[in-house]
């Protein structure tokens, strides 16, 4: 193992913990670190992978708190979305999905900082509820962040921070789960593509249950600063591949 291979780990590890305590999408910080990395087409493939393999720690973690009515009511719409959204990928242009990750970690550093508000739908109905789980899994089936979509739904329905996890992380593991299968029968991704990150399991175990003993105990500033360092460092580095991407 080369000590770059093994810093992408303990980055990723890092990742999983940050994403317990700080209530924003995963895909905010690991698709555009892995975009740096490699072209945008199969980091984004890489990284639902990744997060599939996340929600098999975080599923069983927060077991206790899942709420099943909301399961029930978002997960198949989420999961035909999630579909719709894996084919989708193909037919887009790599240059301009490199803008698309790159106009997402943008829009997520300036919620985190407060220069865009969360949204929370306290009084949901049927046809909300049904949107939030089309566009969330479009977005997820995609490689795209939208679990924030469907988080900032379930916190608005005042859900507490463990319950959302519970929720959210058993839909999006689902969809993960769908997309990753239609990207290996596609050939958007290859097996011995996705060998690597499975080495990356105990990183994401450990970061996952270190977040999940420390989810009330953190400092949620200290937190907030440090995710903001570093997706300002991930902003700067998708920038210049974009200008370099385009010129």
């Amino acid at each position: 193992m080369s000590f770059t291979d093994l810093a992408i780990y303990i980055v990723l590890g890092a990742a999983s913990f940050i994403n317990i305590l700080v209530p924003i999408s995963g895909s905010a910080v690991v698709t555009p670190f892995l975009t740096i990395l490699t072209n945008p087409h199969t980091a984004i493939g890489l990284a639902s992978f990744y997060f599939l393999l996340s929600g098999v720690i975080r599923v069983p973690l927060f077991r206790k708190d899942i709420q099943w009515d909301e399961v029930r009511a978002l997960l198949p719409i989420s999961l035909l979305a999630a579909f719709v959204g894996s084919l989708s990928l193909v037919v887009i242009n790599s240059t301009l999905l490199l803008v698309i990750v790159l106009a997402f970690a943008i829009y997520f550093f300036l919620k985190l900082i407060k220069l865009i508000p969360s949204f929370h739908s306290r009084s949901a109905g049927q046809y909300i509820t049904g949107f939030i789980g089309l566009f969330s899994g479009f977005l997820q089936g995609a490689g795209l962040a939208g679990s924030d979509v469907r988080n900032s739904y379930l916190y608005g329905k005042n859900l507490n921070i463990a319950q959302v996890h519970g929720t959210s992380s058993l839909i999006g593991t689902s969809n993960f789960l769908l997309a990753t299968i239609v990207r290996l029968f596609t050939n958007q991704l290859n097996v011995p593509d996705l060998i690597p990150l499975l080495y990356i399991f105990p990183f994401i175990a450990l970061g996952t249950f270190m977040g999940r003993k420390v989810l009330y105990k953190l400092d949620k500033k200290t937190i907030n600063i440090i995710v903001a360092i570093v997706m300002v460092a991930i902003i700067v580095f998708l920038a210049k591949k974009v200008i370099t991407n385009i010129f």
